[in-house]
């Protein structure tokens, strides 16, 4: 992928998405398959009463906690540097979640990963990891090119750019990575099988993060974590405070 990581980084900032075949090895798909299906497993009971579970998707959150595969899952050489050459050094992994569109089940609306669009400015990706072949019968993803450019307040409606939006479909192992501001959703799958896919989304270290991994990790991952690890999970990417109590200054 190396030779071709400008061409990807320069899709991602102008049409706002790119695809990669082939970041993940056939034995790396079925990994990340089994202990997903183990987590979905886990939480049959309790993800339909917190809608983790509902007619559009099943959803595995902070996913570095519940199976040790998924704390080594964001440094794929494949994947990383393309990561780092569009959003820094010292990107950080803001979240890591599992998702598979319900078979039989309904499509999402277009919506934005981030809170609204910053136009010219690549804040966030997403990087979708199938884990299944997508195709447009089984609910891949879909996006609108070039949305990421427009300028999209928090809580505008996107529901007006339906009909640009385009089908990217892909075999299992590839990458899908797109603007955290580019207008997406998951479609309806029409299959008796589910559509999976690993979601880790990167940002630039200054940005506000989906999940705080330092207080969201229990101390026994967190005990295991090497420190390349917790530099990428965000442990070093948050701010200072002060203890009223002591009048110290607190770094992270």
């Amino acid at each position: 992928m190396s030779g071709d990581l400008e061409r990807y980084a320069d899709e991602l900032r102008t049409r706002g998405y790119t695809i990669v075949e082939g970041v993940l090895e056939r034995a790396e798909v079925e990994a990340a398959n089994a202990a997903l299906d183990a987590i979905f497993e886990r939480e049959k009971e309790i993800g339909p009463l917190r809608r983790w579970h509902n007619a559009t998707y099943k959803v595995a959150y902070m996913l570095p906690q519940k199976d040790p595969l998924f704390l080594s899952f964001g440094f794929n050489p494949r994947v990383l540097p393309l990561m780092r050459l569009l959003l820094g050094e010292h990107c950080v992994l803001g979240s890591l979640n599992g998702l598979s569109m319900t078979p039989g089940g309904q499509g999402q609306s277009l919506h934005l990963d981030q809170d609204e669009t910053v136009p010219g400015t690549v804040l966030t990706i997403n990087a979708l990891h199938t884990l299944d072949d997508f195709t447009r019968e089984n609910g891949c993803t879909r996006v609108v090119p070039f949305s990421q450019d427009r300028l999209l307040p928090r809580g505008a409606d996107k529901s007006q750019y339906e009909d640009e939006a385009i089908y990217l479909e892909a075999p299992a192992g590839s990458l899908i990575a797109f603007n955290g501001g580019l207008c997406h959703a998951g479609s309806q799958n029409k299959t008796a099988r589910p559509r999976r896919a690993i979601h880790a989304f990167y940002h630039r270290p200054w940005v506000r993060p989906q999940w705080d991994y330092p207080r969201s990790l229990s101390p026994d991952v967190v005990a295991t974590m090497s420190e390349e690890q917790k530099r990428l999970f965000g442990f070093f990417a948050r701010p200072r405070w002060y203890d009223y109590r002591t009048d110290e200054i607190i770094q992270g």
